[in-house]
């Protein structure tokens, strides 16, 4: 008795193991390229806007700043009240609904 060759028992497996042979499932690839063109937009669209929000945070945080020291400037004092705010509120009110605005026309 003899044994079988290794590269028959190789071809012998590869032909068992291999796939079908038919067609490309076309429908399948066109929904898995809009998914990883979908995923890619979402993430750029995610990434412009945290980029956006932390220069809009940084922004309204420069103006909270600035609107400190006015309101503790001597000249301005009568303006601001014992507490030193007095001025912000109004002011950081105005602020809030321009950047409502400015964000309701971008989108």
């Amino acid at each position: 008795m003899t044994a079988p060759d290794e590269r028959d028992i190789d071809a012998m497996l590869a032909a068992m193991l291999a796939p079908p042979e038919r067609p490309g499932d076309r429908g399948f690839a066109v929904g898995v390229e809009r998914a990883i063109d979908a995923q890619a937009a979402y993430a750029r669209a995610r990434s412009r806007f945290w980029r956006s929000f932390a220069f809009e945070a940084l922004a309204i945080g420069a103006l909270l700043a600035a609107l400190w020291l006015l309101s503790s400037a001597p000249l301005l004092a009568p303006l601001a009240g014992a507490t030193h705010w007095g001025l912000a509120p109004p002011l950081l009110l105005v602020l809030l609904l321009w950047f409502g605005t400015q964000r309701w026309r971008q989108a």
